[in-house]
């Protein structure tokens, strides 16, 4: 399983956004391959992780006074 570590950079950095696809790219991948592995097609479980993230967008922009800010301090 992937192993996420923390942010290098401040919330404000543009260096945070390229990070986090970077790490997002890496954990996303190691999804697929154990899916498949464990006899899903890459096509379907590439569907529906789209589907969960689709819905997960929803419910951020949807969740009421929801502040904003990093998890950690950098």
């Amino acid at each position: 399983m992937t192993n996420i570590g923390s942010a290098k950079y401040s919330a404000e950095d543009m260096g945070r956004s390229r990070e986090c696809e970077a790490v997002s790219k890496v954990a996303v991948t190691d999804v697929v391959r154990r899916a498949v592995a464990a006899g899903w097609r890459e096509e379907e479980i590439a569907h529906h992780l789209a589907g969960a993230a689709d819905i997960y967008v929803i419910y951020l922009a949807t969740k009421p006074k929801r502040r904003l800010m990093a998890a950690n301090s950098n």
